[in-house]
């Protein structure tokens, strides 16, 4: 029986908080040893496609890359490759104490809108650049300040990508408003504190913010109000451990932090269009 989704810790491979891996033709040398099928992961991946076309399932959203981009994959976020076939490119697992908090706002905050960014030829040949020398000095960590160099070189490398990220964001026209930084910010709370706080009003108290301005602001961004997307988060974690484990409906609503599983229940069917059991029946056929 299936009691959680399983999660790949970045300790049981790594003592250096990273790991990277070169892919060609869609094989890298950790295939052999990278567990197949949907999991969590509780560090980043940073999937960086120089050529080729891809396909993965990331949270119940089927996505495709074609050609150069980028993908950030948060911690939680429950996942796995479809295809990549004769794809070229690097992957990066990163512990996120090795993200820094700027970083992290911006890959948290994108979230939302988690897409492949497609990059331009000057922005690839910069991060394939920096992602070689990351490399070269990774395979060589037992030397001497190579563990700083490789932390100041991975700084560098997904700075690149989160400039990419925030220039998609221009090209929207929303970047660095207010709205779009406390849309960021609750986001950012929300993956924290999922399981404890479900009311917009503490969110608000927590940002020192009122209530109705943090729903202005992110409804603004996001077109949704703050209550819509906490059911949203929370009928999105419910589906995870629906299809990935075999808790009963009552365990997992336990799980998320709610008293009475049968309001969580109603709570699903109306968020989800159907019963929760009737998403477990109809995602395993």
């Amino acid at each position: 029986m299936k009691e959680a989704i399983p999660v790949h810790k970045l300790t049981d491979r790594s003592v250096t908080g990273l790991e990277m891996m070169r892919i060609v033709d869609g094989e890298g040398e950790l295939d052999e040893r990278a567990p197949l099928g949907a999991h969590r992961d509780d560090h980043y991946i940073f999937l960086f496609q120089e050529s080729g076309e891809s396909d993965f399932m990331l949270d119940f959203r089927q996505m495709r890359l074609r050609g150069c981009g980028v993908l950030c994959i948060l911690p939680g976020q429950v996942h796995h490759a479809v295809s990549a076939g004769s794809v070229t490119g690097w992957f990066l697992a990163l512990d996120t104490m090795l993200v820094n908090e700027d970083y992290r706002k911006v890959f948290e905050q994108y979230l939302l809108i988690n897409e492949p960014v497609i990059l331009s030829e000057e922005t690839k040949s910069r991060l394939n650049s920096c992602a070689h020398l990351l490399y070269e000095v990774y395979r060589h960590m037992e030397e001497p300040m190579s563990k700083q160099i490789a932390y100041g070189l991975v700084m560098s490398y997904i700075g690149i990508i989160a400039g990419a990220y925030l220039l998609r964001a221009k090209g929207e026209g929303t970047r660095n408003s207010r709205p779009q930084q406390i849309s960021g910010q609750f986001r950012s709370l929300l993956l924290q504190n999922l399981k404890t706080v479900k009311s917009p009003v503490e969110y608000a108290e927590m940002m020192n913010i009122s209530a109705p301005y943090l729903n202005e602001a992110v409804k603004k961004i996001t077109g949704f109000t703050v209550s819509h997307l906490v059911h949203q988060e929370l009928v999105l974690e419910a589906k995870r451990l629906l299809y990935y484990t075999d808790l009963s409906v009552k365990q997992i609503a336990f799980e998320l932090g709610f008293n009475d599983h049968t309001y969580f229940s109603r709570l699903f069917t109306k968020v989800a269009g159907c019963s929760a059991l009737q998403f477990r029946s109809g995602y395993r056929k």
